[in-house]
């Protein structure tokens, strides 16, 4: 059939617009492409990209809750606050820090769960606790991971080594051991107060108190003074005077009293109800900012040894930007654990050149030197136990004031 001149002018038409349309939709499928390639979808990477910096883990074990908290939140805040400070500066050999803490709440099943599950969590040092009887345990299950632990003021010597002497090869620590507390106790007592005799009063579940009332009354007894009597509690009972009155009649001249703060209040305030007058001893279970509110003057003139803690000047800066980062919380010591332990894990790795975990333990165990504001440490690679001397405190006028610092 013939076409008509109305459908050659209708078909023109026709062509027109499809050629437009073609054009067009070639025109959006070039920008299509130009903007996939500028821009990738989400997830995707393209070859320019960079892959993002794997952080190191490092952990953290303390009593984040409980009775014992105010040391625990301390420790985890002094890392938190470390870590910053160390990111802000580029990391260490360029990777960021990320520092996670688990509650031990004080007791080793719980610290010693806390320890495995950071492991699995990818940390390659755990730093903490502050508490021997956590640690022990601790020591042991670090040599079957092959992970470092660096206890903080954890004091007995089984945390390092266990009873036939053996080394834990995985376990360290930063602050001294009980028998230089005991030791210098002694001596202090002996020829600094004068002291002729002591009683004792020990917490038979406390490994740690254990342990300063041996090294006290040997070097006491060495020293030719004489330990009237040697009695026991226990932590939690809070009433402490049927213990009290059997050294009343025997008016020792010091007591010594190693246990933790909350302890020492209750029973230096019975003691002074009880009519005893001797000087308290004590050691770094009282060095807590709580003690002197919970005791008040009953420990007014008693003696206690302890780390450099905030008194001394170097750690102004650190208290400062603690308490600036904490919205006005005042530090505990334990801050000044967490920032050394995780000093020296920095110091560590850096001289290890590489992020290796048995790098990184050989490197703990041959410090010479490093610099905290806790003091140096330089590791004894017998024990792993740091070469320290020890700090005595005076309560004096609702203040814990610095005597100076000794050796045993």
């Amino acid at each position: 059939m013939k076409e008509s001149k109305g459908d050659k002018n209708r078909m023109k038409s026709f062509s027109k617009r499809l050629s437009v349309l073609l054009v067009v939709l070639l025109a959006l499928s070039m920008l299509a492409g130009c903007a996939s390639e500028a821009a990738p979808a989400a997830g995707e990477t393209t070859e320019a990209s960079e892959p993002a910096v794997e952080p190191i883990v490092i952990g953290y074990v303390g009593a984040l809750s409980g009775e014992t908290a105010v040391w625990g939140q301390a420790g985890m805040n002094g890392m938190e606050l470390t870590a910053k400070e160390i990111n802000d500066a580029g990391g260490i050999l360029g990777r960021p820090i990320e520092v996670i803490g688990l509650d031990g709440k004080g007791d080793p099943i719980d610290s010693v769960n806390a320890y495995k599950k950071l492991v699995s969590q990818g940390a390659i040092a755990v730093v903490g606790t502050n508490f021997s009887s956590c640690n022990i345990p601790m020591a042991a299950v670090a040599g079957q991971m092959e992970v470092p632990v660096i206890a903080t003021a954890a004091s007995n010597p089984l945390v390092t080594v266990d009873e036939n002497g053996n080394l834990h090869p995985y376990s360290f620590r930063i602050g001294f051991i009980d028998p230089f507390q005991g030791k210098v106790l002694a001596a202090f007592a002996k020829e600094e107060l004068q002291a002729m005799n002591a009683a004792v009063i020990m917490d038979l579940n406390s490994d740690y108190s254990a342990g300063v009332t041996e090294f006290f009354v040997g070097a006491f007894e060495e020293k030719g003074g004489e330990i009237l009597t040697i009695v026991e509690a226990q932590s939690g009972q809070n009433d402490f005077r049927a213990q009290l009155s059997k050294i009343a009649p025997l008016d020792p001249d010091v007591i010594l009293v190693p246990w933790i703060y909350k302890d020492v209040a209750l029973i230096a305030n019975q003691a002074r109800e009880l009519g005893i007058d001797a000087i308290f001893l004590g050691a770094d279970g009282w060095d807590s900012k709580e003690l002197i509110t919970m005791a008040g003057p009953a420990l007014e003139g008693c003696y206690y040894t302890s780390q450099p803690s905030f008194a001394n000047p170097v750690t102004k800066p650190y208290y400062d930007a603690y308490v600036e980062m904490f919205d006005g919380l005042v530090p505990e010591t334990e801050a000044l654990f967490g920032h050394d332990g995780l000093y020296w894990i920095k110091d560590a790795i850096e001289r290890a050149g590489e992020v290796d975990i048995a790098k990184l333990r050989d490197e703990l165990e041959t410090t010479t030197g490093f610099a905290g504001l806790l003091g140096d440490l330089t590791v004894d690679p017998a024990t792993h136990n740091p070469d320290k001397s020890v700090s005595v405190y005076q309560i004096k006028d609702n203040m814990q004031e610095f005597v100076g610092e000794f050796r045993p």
